[in-house]
């Protein structure tokens, strides 16, 4: 189960990375297509760009969630805690 988390997290944080790129350049293109003329071209681009626009607020979304599982799978780090050092009586 965790290599899927794993999985998971580092698809979404890929997502989360490269799909405003295509977002931006698809509402560039549409702004392109309709100052040239094509209005249908310019109206699927920026429809294609609303779709775009969802899938990456859900893999934003989604890389928080997959962050969350995999904290609460792997548990307290033993690396992360303090040193314990024997009580000394006396």
């Amino acid at each position: 189960m965790l290599t899927v988390v794993r999985r998971l997290l580092a698809w979404s944080v890929v997502l989360s990375l490269l799909l405003p790129v295509v977002l931006v350049l698809l509402l560039g293109l549409g702004g392109l297509l309709r100052g040239m003329g094509d209005a249908v071209g310019g109206q699927l681009c920026l429809r294609v760009a609303l779709l775009v626009g969802l899938g990456w607020a859900a893999a934003v979304i989604l890389t928080a969630v997959a962050g969350g599982l995999l904290v609460l799978e792997t548990g307290p780090n033993a690396e992360s805690l303090p040193p314990q050092t024997p009580q000394e009586e006396g």
